[in-house]
C-alpha cells in the first residue's frame, strides 16, 4: 500500500516537471524546461535528504529533536523514530536480564567467574571476590594469573571439564572444588565453592567409624572366648547349646562387619603403598586354593591368562579386591555352578574378571552395587554371611590402583565382574627365567 507522504512527493515532483515544461513549450524550450524543472527537483530533494541527515544525528545525540520535516521525509523520519523507541524498549529488557541475573549470582553462595575465550576475566560475583580477593583491576587479566595453584592452572588449560576438581590450599587449611562449563565461542564460567566443612565431616566420620570398629575389637575377642568355652563345656545344658551357637555366629558377623569397616577406614585414609609388580598368576592361583576351601567342593572353579601378566601395585589390596569377587561369586552361585577368573592384556590395559553362573542381578540394580550396606536382596545376603561392604572395598582398591569395576549382569544367567586396569599400571612379571 503506497504511503500518503510518498504520493505527495511523486505528484509534487510530476507538478514541477508539468510546470517547467509548460513555460519551456511558451518559450520554444520545452527540453531546457524539463531539464531545469529535474534539476530544481534534484536540489530540492537533496536540501531535504540533508535535513533529514541533520535530524538522525540530532536524535542520536540529544533523543528525538522538535522538527518536523514535510511529506515522505515525515514518514521516513517516522519510520526511524519507531525502530529507536524499539531498540530501547528492547536495550532496557537486555539490561533488565542482565541486572537480575547479576543480582541473583550476587546472592550466590558460590563464587562465579566469567572468563572469555583467551582466560581473561570479565565479571565475577562477590562470592567469588570474598573468596579470591580480586579487585577491580583484576579486570581483563588472565585468571590463571591470579588464581595460581598448580593443579587449578592444568584443569583450567586442559579444557577437559567432565568432572570437578577438589584443591586443597595448606596455607589456610581450606578446600575448593571447581567446575568449568563452556559457552558461546570459547568462553567459559567458573563456578567454585568451599567445601571444607564437607571435608572436615567426613574426616570425623572417617575417623570415628575407624575409631569404633578397633574398639571393638577387644570386647569382641573377649566375648567369643567366652563362647567357646561355652560351647565346648560339657555341662552346657541341651536348651543353651542352640542359643550359644547363635550367640557364636552373630559375633562372629559383627567381627567380620568390624574388619570390613576397618579395611575400608584404611584403604581412604592411608598412603599408597609404593607399587611393585606383582605377578598375577601365582596371585590368582593362590586365591582360587582358598576359594575350594570356601566354596567345600560344591562348585567348579577355573582360572587362566596371560602368565606372565603383571601389574603394578599392593598385593595385599589386589588379593582382598578379587577375594571378595571370588567369594561373592561362590555365594550367590548353586551347588554345581561353574567361577570363572580370566586375567590378561586388552587394548586398554588390562583385565581380571570373575564370571559366574549365578542367580544373577537386576540391571537396575547395578549402579548402587558399590554402595556400603546396598543389598539386592537383604534376606540373602544376611544368610550368606555377607558384610554388604565388600563391593565397596574392591571400589576403593581399584580407585587407589587407578582402575575401575564394570559389572555386567543378567537375571537367571549370571553375573560378570571385571576390574578394568590402565595401560600405565601394566607390566610384565617380575621373576626372570633364571
Amino acid at each position: 500500500m503506497m504511503r500518503s507522504g510518498f504520493k505527495a512527493e511523486v505528484w509534487r515532483c510530476l507538478a514541477v516537471v508539468a510546470a517547467c515544461a509548460l513555460i519551456g513549450l511558451f518559450c520554444g524550450r520545452t527540453a531546457v524546461g524539463i531539464a531545469l524543472g529535474c534539476a530544481g527537483y534534484l536540489l530540492w530533494l537533496f536540501t531535504r535528504i540533508y535535513q533529514l541527515e541533520k535530524w538522525i544525528n540530532l536524535t542520536r545525540r540529544n533523543g528525538t529533536p522538535q522538527q518536523d520535516l514535510p511529506g515522505l521525509w515525515a514518514d521516513v523520519s517516522y519510520d526511524i523514530q519507531r525502530l529507536i523507541n524499539r531498540h530501547d524498549k528492547e536495550k532496557a529488557r537486555l539490561q533488565g536480564i542482565v541486572q537480575r541475573v547479576q543480582e541473583m549470582t550476587a546472592a550466590l553462595t558460590d563464587a562465579v567467574i566469567l572468563v572469555d575465550r583467551k582466560g581473561n576475566m570479565e565479571w565475577w560475583n562477590q562470592a567469588a571476590e570474598r573468596l579470591f580477593g580480586f579487585r577491580k583491576v583484576d579486570a581483563g587479566h588472565k585468571l590463571t594469573n591470579v588464581i595460581r595453584h598448580p593443579n587449578f592452572v592444568q584443569y583450567f588449560e586442559q579444557k577437559i571439564y567432565a568432572s570437578p576438581l577438589q584443591i586443597s590450599l595448606w596455607q589456610t587449611d581450606q578446600h575448593l572444588e571447581f567446575q568449568i562449563h563452556t559457552y558461546g565461542e570459547g568462553a567459559r564460567v567458573i563456578i567454585a565453592r568451599d567445601i571444607t566443612r564437607l571435608i572436615k565431616l567426613e574426616q570425623i566420620r572417617k575417623d570415628f567409624v575407624a575409631n569404633v570398629s578397633h574398639e571393638l575389637r577387644t570386647p569382641l575377642t573377649v566375648i567369643r572366648g567366652y563362647l567357646e568355652t561355652l560351647a565346648e563345656s560339657p555341662q552346657l545344658p541341651v536348651a543353651w547349646q542352640k542359643i550359644v551357637q547363635q550367640m557364636e555366629q552373630q559375633t562372629q558377623r559383627i567381627t567380620l562387619l568390624s574388619n570390613d569397616l576397618i579395611t575400608l577406614a584404611k584403604l581412604e585414609t592411608d598412603q599408597k603403598e609404593a607399587p611393585k609388580a606383582i605377578a598375577v598368576a601365582p596371585l590368582i592361583d593362590s586365591i582360587m586354593a582358598d576359594a575350594k576351601a570356601v566354596s567345600g567342593g560344591h562348585h567348579e572353579l577355573r582360572s587362566q591368562g596371560d602368565e606372565d601378566l603383571a601389574l603394578l601395585g599392593s598385593e595385599r589390596e589386589l588379593r582382598s579386591a578379587i577375594s571378595n569377587l571370588v567369594v561373592n561369586a561362590i555365594n550367590y552361585s548353586p551347588n554345581g555352578g561353574l567361577i570363572e577368573v580370566i586375567y590378561g592384556r586388552d587394548k586398554d590395559g588390562a583385565a581380571i574378571t570373575v564370571r559366574d553362573q549365578g542367580i544373577g542381578i537386576d540391571p537396575k540394580h547395578i549402579p548402587r552395587l558399590t554402595e556400603r550396606f546396598y543389598r539386592v536382596d537383604p534376606s540373602r545376603s544376611v544368610a550368606s554371611g555377607g558384610t554388604g561392604l565388600g563391593l565397596a572395598i574392591v571400589k576403593h582398591v581399584l580407585l587407589r590402583h587407578n582402575a575401575e569395576l564394570v559389572i555386567t549382569s543378567k537375571l537367571g544367567k549370571g553375573s560378570e565382574f571385571s576390574c578394568r586396569f590402565p595401560a600405565s599400571t601394566v607390566t610384565y612379571t617380575p621373576f626372570s627365567d633364571a
